[in-house]
């Protein structure tokens, strides 16, 4: 086995609990907050090589940024 599987299963479980944290700050309304942690969770996307749907994407934008 590999390093870079194990790396990856790290890195995803991380960015899978940033997520839930994303919705609690949503839902107390810590727009901020949520922006930077959203942050985070594309950087760690990034490095595991998985992006989010067009459609989450598309709610992430209007949500954060419809300014």
């Amino acid at each position: 086995m590999t390093k870079v599987p194990d790396e990856t299963k790290r890195l995803r479980g991380v960015r899978d609990v940033l997520v839930g944290q994303l919705a609690l700050l949503d839902a107390i309304g810590e727009a901020q907050a949520a922006i930077e942690l959203n942050s985070a969770i594309e950087i760690l996307n990034g490095r595991i090589g998985e992006t989010p749907s067009a459609e989450e994407m598309a709610r992430l934008q209007r949500r954060y940024f419809s300014d």
